[in-house]
């Protein structure tokens, strides 16, 4: 039989709230905040280049430089990685080479204005040296790509990817907004769809990219 010392003590530990559990809401919390703030964000982009500027969501929208800014800090945080972290430099370089082609790809207005399609000469150039450095790694690049696929943070970025290369391309198609619309087809509410998801993406793949790269650093 537990003696009455007994029993208090563990009625006292039932009332208490112990700091893992304080850690665990609190990190709960923020991350929902985050995911807030970011929703928020990506409303208020859309708004302002619509409503306050009267923009359609070209090149030099707020929208579209945000999607660049959100993937140049996706691929800055693993090319950190592969900096601090010698034993990832493998696989970080190749996940920070493939979100710096995609930010490339954004850029494509920009590099038209040199020469149609020129985007591709770089993003070429960026993909072979990404692959390159992996297949310096050997076989250890799949050990290093496993230990960084281990992060919890790298599912959420996995998803991300996929909402954006897939769910995001059919939902934007062209042909589907015009037989949804008919006759009242307005090209500007296509947009207005597909860039706002795009930026939701990009700003998930960001936050993903730089918790990943926290929790490897340390």
């Amino acid at each position: 039989m537990k003696t009455d010392t007994v029993k208090q003590a563990e009625s006292a530990q039932i009332n208490v709230i112990t700091e893992e559990s304080k850690q665990v809401i609190y990190k709960s919390l923020l991350s929902a905040l985050t995911i807030i703030a970011i929703s928020i964000l990506v409303n208020l982009s859309i708004r302002v280049d619509y409503v306050l500027l009267g923009s359609s969501l070209g090149e030099t929208s707020v929208t579209e430089t945000l999607q660049l800014i959100m993937l140049a800090v996706a691929s800055w945080s693993f090319f950190l990685l592969s900096k601090q972290k010698p034993h990832f430099a493998h696989a970080a370089i190749l996940i920070s080479g493939f979100f710096a082609v995609l930010m490339i790809r954004e850029m494509d207005y920009w590099m038209d204005m040199i020469h149609h399609g020129s985007w591709v000469f770089p993003a070429l150039a960026v993909t072979a040296l990404a692959c390159a450095k992996a297949y310096q790694g050997g076989k250890g690049t799949v050990n290093e790509m496993a230990t960084i696929l281990q992060s919890p943070y790298m599912k959420l970025l996995i998803g991300s990817v996929i909402l954006l290369v897939v769910f995001s391309r059919l939902y934007g198609m062209g042909s589907f907004w015009q037989h949804v619309m008919n006759e009242h087809y307005v090209r500007d509410v296509k947009n207005i769809s597909e860039e706002g998801i795009e930026l939701l993406c990009y700003s998930l793949i960001a936050l993903s990219a730089v918790r990943t790269h926290r929790e490897l650093k340390r």
